[in-house]
């Protein structure tokens, strides 16, 4: 499955081969930072542990939730996808998302999650995307902002992260 975002990034299925450019791309500690669930350092047995895990979600769904981000090379740039839903049976579902460094502040992220999310509407049946961000994260609010979502709530001490609690920032998407 591959889904075109705009002429240069589309989003394709984890695959094998993506390793060494995820392990490349996750050595950089302000992606650890800005996510809550990558590893540091990142190493070949998390992208195995992680490709067992989108392999299992996309049985379970019947489809794939979680994609590569893929640059017109069919280089993996980044990650994004959904978690907290069954197809079919939920209405509602968080997305989650990662880019490479090299490829920040170009727009690559916004158009991405804008896409996902028109997708996620269209074809796993959502009503509601919710994106929890780390309070102190501006470029992914503004990511966010730039797709329509609006900030629902603000979580106080909701993460807990290298023993330091963090507050999140709760924002939402709603199909009208």
């Amino acid at each position: 499955m591959k889904i075109s975002v705009n002429a240069q990034i589309h989003l394709a299925e984890f695959q094998p081969s993506d390793q060494a450019a995820c392990v490349e791309h996750l050595k950089e500690k302000e992606i650890y930072d800005r996510t809550l669930r990558i590893p540091y350092p990142y190493m070949e047995a998390d992208f195995q542990e992680w490709l067992k895990i989108v392999e299992k979600t996309t049985q379970q769904q019947g489809q794939p939730v979680h994609w590569a981000i893929k640059d017109e090379e069919d280089c993996l740039i980044g990650g994004c996808g959904f978690d907290g839903f069954q197809v079919g049976k939920a209405h509602r579902a968080e997305i989650g998302y990662w880019l490479a460094k090299p490829y920040w502040g170009r727009g690559i992220m916004t158009a991405v999650v804008r896409r996902a999310c028109d997708f996620g509407f269209a074809e796993l049946g959502l009503v509601k995307i919710m994106a929890h961000v780390f309070a102190d994260n501006a470029a992914s609010a503004a990511v966010l902002h730039k797709c329509g979502f609006q900030r629902e709530g603000y979580l106080r001490k909701h993460y807990l992260k290298d023993g330091i609690y963090l507050d999140a920032r709760l924002f939402a998407l709603v199909k009208e």
